[in-house]
């Protein structure tokens, strides 16, 4: 009886051995109490409003090191310095080798600009050519002055001319590489189009002819004005289309066609 109880015993021993050999202690860190501090050692601001030359210098302390720092959440990296920024708030991370973390931000400031602009236009006037124009007057500091329209080059040129009517988008830049950007319209204007002189004339040799746009057919009598003038639009968009005059008769060529929509864009006036 005494044996087997001994050999009991042993039995229990071991298995309680065995136990605490692979038990793990794992660590516990206290991040709130024990994470680093990260403060900006030095920033250089952006030469240009256009420049990326920008940098900031941070340094961590505290908590646990090494240390590796993240910009706006980006990829972690073991350099304390971000350089190639432009204008802005950054916000920068430092994380310790505990996986403890802190935030700081740092700012670069833009070369401050009184950059402003104004404008004038001439309105568009021409029906077979474009003489529309846009002039740009610019006020700041940082002289001279360029100036660009829609995906052009930036010149010393403020007036552009030869525009068709409407919209477009001027850039102004400053010996600072700063820009700014003008929404402008160039509005239509009256070309002067005649009814007698100019469409008159394209009506009775095309359209209101025998078979077609004359007194006693079902369409309308286009050799009456009021008549053309209530179908104005129509003509304007057949004309334009190629469905006017049928394709039985000859085409009107397209300085035709272009004077029949500057005047009717005029107002379809009786000359």
């Amino acid at each position: 009886m005494s044996s087997r109880l001994k050999f009991v015993n042993v039995v229990v021993l071991l298995i309680v051995l065995v136990r605490c050999t692979n038990h793990v202690e794992t660590e516990v860190v206290d991040c709130e109490a024990n994470k680093p501090s990260v403060t900006v050692e030095s920033t250089t601001d952006p030469t240009t409003c256009d420049s990326n030359d920008g940098s900031i210098v941070v340094a961590g302390t505290g908590g646990s090191e090494s240390y590796q720092y993240s910009l706006n959440g980006g990829t972690y990296q073991s350099s304390a310095t971000f350089a190639g920024l432009g204008g802005g708030t950054y916000t920068i991370t430092v994380r310790d080798s505990k996986g403890c973390e802190n935030v700081v931000q740092g700012t670069l400031v833009i070369k401050s600009t009184d950059l402003a602009a104004t404008y004038e236009i001439t309105e568009d006037s021409e029906c077979l050519t474009n003489n529309g124009t846009i002039t740009v007057n610019a006020t700041g500091t940082n002289t001279p002055f360029e100036f660009s329209i829609g995906s052009g080059s930036f010149s010393s040129t403020n007036t552009f001319t030869d525009l068709h009517y409407g919209a477009y988008t001027v850039r102004v830049r400053d010996s600072q590489g700063c820009t700014i950007s003008l929404s402008i319209s160039v509005v239509r204007g009256q070309t002067g189009v005649s009814w007698t002189g100019d469409i008159k004339p394209i009506i009775d040799a095309n359209c209101a002819i025998s078979g077609c746009h004359v007194s006693g057919n079902q369409i309308p009598d286009w050799s009456n004005l009021t008549n053309v003038q209530n179908n104005a639009t129509n003509i304007k968009t057949r004309t334009s289309n190629g469905s006017m005059p049928p394709a039985s008769q000859p085409r009107l060529t397209q300085e035709q066609i272009t004077k029949i929509a500057c005047w009717v864009d005029d107002g379809a006036k009786s000359d």
